[in-house]
């Protein structure tokens, strides 16, 4: 009998477990990771006094109230001198651009759901550790984990997660399509061809007791082989090492060019290397490699900025990359959260890409992200409020695509199809901030999440992209995939959407009092 890890446990990387703030600081995020503490705790009387006026009062007040921030002492604390950069304080460049090295992988903090372990874990320790997790997610045999066992800090994790019962029998994975995609959730897709596997933004997510036995979220056992992996960008939905701890150390993994860690972008080679990774690339815009017979190149991800012009700070961004995955007889575009800011616009990635070759299917996120900066502080771009001059910061923005923008990348890009993504899908996503809901959903969401069923401005129904495309009449079709679901390619015919047992969508589609 092969072992795996039990669905239900999720594994976190921590550079400390002190309080519970610190727990949910995960290493590879940027805006929520430890580097960026400093200015969310900064925020936070800001976010007080947002809450007392109410949003038409602050709008009002936006100028002032920012002014009052900067004079609080935590943000006095962080300002490099007294003179103003588009109205506002400017950040010493060490707030900005923090020491990437002062905070360091130190707990490994596994849970499911009110069960936690923090192991600390020294430095030597992590790549024995992610041998043990890349093995569990391919079946480990009892005699292999002995063999791991042998070093000390895996023992003891193996005893620790024995006796919880967090060892379960492996039933294998799914079958996987070729050439096709499988749409594990939220960004999360593993494209396949004859020859090789590229993942794009591995991020798992635990089930809960409250899931139904039908309809699991996926984890990395249910993939098999993974031969490389490509990482949009270092939001902690994007990049999250608790989920690449689960890959082989030997996985090729293709990440940003970030040429210092900042308050927006990790420096994913270093983090990775941190825990024993040992082919960690860096793609810059243009740069492309070969996997088997599949080729991935970068490409420019505008979008998904304080805002869509000049900030305080040059040189200061969300760095990222969307992706082109080509197999001999399929190929996708990976966009993310990408849309347009003061560096370029995705249209103009689309159109060159056009002059090449038509793209079969784009995934693209659809959420549009609609809101003024000055209320940052209630999402997770909470840091993000720093680089915003003060004349912007009741300016409505667009952070992101809609399915508007969508639609147009795809037919930009000739695509036949484009799937709706990068925004949760299932109920363990919604449980935790990300996605619409829909009827029959288990649970509630976390703290501090949105309680809306939708938020049309944030989080629309991914079947709004099916209701636009109605709308305008021409471009791609509109495909949508739930999580678990697949897309067998067939060349000129229609793609088939499988279904796996284990992993069949119960929940319908939008309610009829807000659908179309």
């Amino acid at each position: 009998m092969r072992l795996t890890l039990h669905r239900g446990v999720s594994l976190a990387v921590l550079a400390s477990a002190r309080t519970e703030a610190e727990h949910h600081e995960d290493l590879g995020c940027s805006i929520q990771g430890p580097t960026a503490r400093p200015v969310r705790q900064a925020h936070v009387p800001l976010k007080q006094r947002l809450a007392e006026l109410g949003p038409e009062r602050a709008l009002r007040e936006a100028k002032s109230l920012v002014r009052w921030l900067e004079e609080t002492p935590r943000y006095a604390a962080l300002r490099d001198g007294n003179r103003r950069r588009g109205g506002r304080y400017p950040l010493r460049h060490e707030v900005l651009f923090p020491d990437a090295a002062k905070h360091k992988p130190r707990v490994l903090h596994l849970r499911q759901e009110e069960r936690g372990l923090d192991f600390p874990v020294k430095a030597r320790e992590w790549p024995a550790l992610a041998e043990l997790f890349a093995s569990l997610a391919r079946g480990a045999t009892r005699a292999e984990l002995r063999a791991l066992a042998l070093e000390p800090a895996v023992g003891e994790l193996l005893a620790d997660m024995s006796s919880v019962g967090w060892l379960v029998r492996h039933e294998g994975p799914v079958e996987v399509p070729t050439p096709g995609a499988l749409f594990v959730g939220h960004n999360t897709v593993l494209v396949a061809s004859a020859q090789a596997r590229v993942l794009v933004d591995p991020y798992f997510r635990p089930a809960s007791g409250l899931d139904r036995p039908d309809y699991q979220p996926m984890q990395p056992r249910d993939l098999g082989p993974v031969d490389a992996v490509v990482i949009t960008h270092s939001h902690g939905d994007h990049f999250h090492l608790g989920s690449l701890l689960q890959l082989p150390r030997d996985t090729r993994i293709f990440v940003p060019a970030v040429e210092r860690e900042s308050l927006f972008s990790t420096d994913c080679v270093l983090r990775l290397k941190q825990l024993g990774y040992t082919r960690v690339e860096p793609l810059r815009w243009g740069e492309e490699r070969r996997v088997g017979d599949i080729t991935v190149r970068a490409l420019p991800f505008h979008g998904e900025q304080p805002t869509d012009g000049e900030g305080l700070y040059p040189g200061l961004f969300n760095e990222g990359n969307t992706w082109l995955v080509r197999t001999p007889d399929f190929s996708a575009a990976f966009f993310a959260d990408a849309g347009h800011d003061v560096r370029g616009d995705m249209d103009g990635v689309c159109r060159a890409l056009r002059e090449e070759a038509p793209v079969d299917v784009l995934f693209c996120g659809v959420r549009g992200f609609r809101l003024k900066p000055l209320f940052f502080g209630y999402t997770t771009l909470d840091a993000y409020l720093v680089d915003v001059p003060l004349d912007a910061l009741a300016t409505p923005q667009q952070l992101m695509a809609g399915p508007e923008e969508a639609l147009r990348y795809g037919e930009l890009l000739g695509a036949r199809y484009v799937v709706p993504c990068a925004d949760g899908g299932a109920p363990w996503y919604w449980r935790e901030g990300m996605g619409p809901r829909y009827p029959g959903y288990p649970g509630e969401p976390v703290s501090g999440a949105s309680t809306l069923d939708e938020n049309p401005d944030a989080d629309p129904y991914p079947e709004r992209l099916k209701q636009v495309r109605r709308q305008v009449g021409h471009g791609p079709q509109a495909l949508l995939l739930r999580p678990g679901e697949s897309l067998a390619w067939r060349g000129r015919k229609a793609p088939d959407v499988l279904q796996q047992p284990g992993f069949r969508w119960p929940f319908g589609g939008i309610p009829a009092r807000r659908g179309a």
